[in-house]
């Protein structure tokens, strides 16, 4: 189906708004849009500090990509970003595709349906793609952080192999390895009280831990996600950030229909406008 321009336009300005979403699946939520942010926001660099000359090109794939959400935010933001992502579950990867269409991205990003743990079908579905294994210069992903036993299943059979699986963090940093070029970076959103976890499987693929931004939702409190910045065959050089505090001293606000909002920080909406949709500002 051909879209007008206005048609792509509007889907743009009310993103993430709108997205297709397939019913039983796990939903993209905060933790999508906030990856996308980070990563966006080193890709913006890498630009700018190009100054006057025009844009570079950059090759990205996703990870677990779900219905697109995340990718498909950092090509939004990131015009010079060609891509693909990945997605082992049919009804996502139908979602995503009507996803990549309604905002008109098609020409710069593809989706394909793999199984990490599978590497070579990996390797193949990148092929096919039209990338190279071992080329991109990122990978995001947003892994499952549950573990088989832990937690409450979900009675959706899609859902719960979202949620959790055995090796589900060293399918994703393996494959991360696999995609990236020498000293390309991995972006990640993960539970903040499994660091050690995240860094033994980084280890593990040879991705050199570079930068943590801690997530909290108020001052107060700890933080419960982390993003994270590796590179492939890099040496280990953290530089642990200031937090990032999604709420200020009123968490949520009444509407009018008498639901509960919530209440986004100055700093949160800074980086990562799309919260905006919306939202009231507290500082």
């Amino acid at each position: 189906m051909i879209r007008h321009v206005s048609e792509i336009n509007a889907a743009r300005a009310r993103f993430p708004r709108g997205l297709a979403q397939p019913v039983g699946a796990l939903r993209f939520g905060l933790d999508a849009l906030l990856l996308a942010a980070f990563a966006a926001g080193q890709c913006q660099s890498r630009v700018k500090n190009g100054g006057n000359a025009p844009a570079p090109g950059l090759c990205g794939a996703e990870l677990g990509c779900g219905c697109g959400a995340a990718l498909l935010g950092l090509a939004l933001r990131c015009p010079e970003l060609t891509g693909l992502g990945l997605e082992r579950e049919a009804e996502l990867l139908r979602a995503a595709r009507q996803n990549v269409a309604a905002l008109g991205c098609q020409e710069r990003l593809r989706f394909a349906r793999v199984d990490l743990a599978d590497r070579a079908a990996l390797r193949q579905s990148v092929a096919a793609g039209g990338f190279r294994a071992g080329s991109l210069d990122l990978v995001l992903a947003n892994p499952p952080y549950g573990l088989p036993g832990r937690g409450r299943a979900s009675p959706s059979s899609l859902r719960e192999r979202a949620l959790r699986g055995p090796a589900a963090l060293t399918d994703f940093c393996r494959a991360a390895a696999e995609l990236l070029r020498h000293h390309g970076r991995f972006f990640c959103i993960f539970d903040a009280r499994q660091l050690p976890r995240l860094c033994a499987e980084f280890d593990r693929a040879r991705l050199g831990l570079r930068r943590i931004l801690p997530v909290r939702a108020r001052r107060s409190d700890p933080a419960l996600r982390i993003l994270v910045e590796a590179r492939k065959n890099a040496a280990p050089d953290l530089r642990l950030e200031s937090p990032l505090t999604l709420h200020g001293s009123k968490a949520r606000r009444a509407t009018k229909a008498g639901a509960q909002a919530a209440i986004w920080s100055a700093q949160a909406l800074r980086f990562c406008p799309w919260l905006a949709a919306g939202a009231t500002t507290d500082s």
